[in-house]
């Protein structure tokens, strides 16, 4: 299997926002240890609750702080030394001298929570955000259930813009996944956020029925997905870099609420949903992971939707 940075020119780590964990997976005193964009982080919430993600090497003698650690009120004490760092990074006691070294710092990584998940801004150049993610209002809607069923993440040897790009290919539906009657393409582009709503005639037992997808795309680390015409669901596709070689790809679903009172209080439709999105990425991960990055490709007539969507990805690589 060729390696995913030969096949793919573009930089291995867009700037954007990206999920590097769950909120429930990071609690009150804590230290977790993530490694994404070829960088070793770790994250831990502050008195307030707040995620706080800092780079994870002290800038002492260079131990992972991820790697027994531990937190102090808003810091956290790299366990070599007992050095403390606050919430922005900055040394604020070394427990065996009379001051503190001020040029000792831990990066911090802007970091906010959407949808029970969090995100952390990467920029090559550095800096604050660009621009903002969106509220998902469905994470706060009582008609919706949050789930992450056990097996939806993947490691996968491939770029995020290849696994976004399937937002606008919607031809692939039919050989790849079996799924009739793919329309048109609609996009929409307004800045970071990119807009793809697909027609398509859903199967169901009372025979086809007229619907869309809707794609929002936010950068290229995050995806929301929302269905038109069986019924209402929210669902979130997050991909991040992990090391130049491998994504980190993850399903969040907000599911429409069974009044019925059901298992897990979800619909049978949302339940059978999310298995039919988890049975399709298993499908495209072979495809995703060896094929290779085509700069010009022959397009079929129909098919100018993926120009489109590579012409917008361009603002996620700044010279």
């Amino acid at each position: 299997m060729a390696l995913a940075s030969d096949r793919f020119p573009m930089p291995a780590f867009p700037d954007g926002w990206f999920q590097v964990a769950y909120g429930h997976e990071v609690a009150l005193g804590a230290v977790v240890s993530l490694h994404y964009f070829g960088e070793q982080l770790i994250c831990y919430r502050d008195s307030a609750g707040e995620a706080i993600v800092l780079d994870a090497y002290c800038p002492h003698q260079g131990a992972d702080i991820g790697v027994g650690g531990t937190v102090e009120g808003d810091c956290v004490k790299c366990p070599f030394h007992g050095w403390l760092f606050d919430r922005t990074g900055a040394n604020v006691e070394i427990p065996y001298a009379r001051s503190v070294n001020r040029t000792a710092r831990l990066r911090r990584w802007p970091t906010v929570e959407r949808a029970g998940c969090i995100f952390v801004w990467h920029s090559a150049a550095g800096g604050a955000p660009a621009w903002e993610l969106p509220l998902v209002p469905e994470f706060d809607d009582p008609g919706f259930v949050w789930h992450v069923p056990d097996g939806a993440r993947w490691q996968i040897r491939t770029h995020v813009q290849e696994i976004y790009e399937n937002t606008v290919e919607a031809a692939h539906f039919a050989t790849v996944h079996g799924v009739p009657n793919f329309g048109t393409v609609e996009v929409t582009r307004d800045g970071p956020m990119f807009r793809a709503v697909s027609e398509v005639s859903f199967a169901t037992p009372r025979g086809p029925v007229p619907g869309a997808v809707d794609s929002e795309l936010w950068g290229l680390g995050v995806d929301i997905v929302r269905h038109r015409g069986l019924g209402a669901s929210c669902t979130l596709l997050t991909a991040t870099p992990v090391d130049g070689e491998y994504v980190d790809a993850r399903y969040t679903f907000l599911v429409q609420r069974d009044r019925g009172g059901g298992a897990g209080g979800m619909s049978r439709l949302g339940v059978g949903m999310m298995k039919d999105f988890m049975k399709q990425i298993t499908q495209d991960i072979p495809i995703w992971e060896n094929k290779i990055y085509r700069r010009k490709p022959q397009l079929a007539s129909g098919e100018g939707a993926v120009t489109n969507f590579r012409d917008w990805a361009q603002q996620s690589y700044p010279a």
